[in-house]
């Protein structure tokens, strides 16, 4: 599920946060991304930690990503 409720994030037109009253999640959301291996190309895989604002917008949205 965390997978797809990323994927799902990631497809919106836009997220808007105020980076000025909210700038932890700003931060979250701005600066996460995929793994990459020892080579340098990305995995399809995004690391655990760090997120819990994005955690908690995937739970809020949930019956809408699982709607499709």
């Amino acid at each position: 599920m965390r997978k797809l409720s990323y994927e799902w994030l990631a497809g919106l037109r836009e997220i808007v946060i105020d980076p000025v009253r909210c700038p932890k999640t700003y931060e979250e959301f701005t600066l996460k991304e995929y793994l990459r291996n020892s080579d340098g190309t990305w995995e399809d895989e995004i690391p655990d930690g760090q997120d819990h604002s994005i955690d908690a917008v995937r739970y809020a949205v949930m019956d809408d990503v699982l709607r499709g």
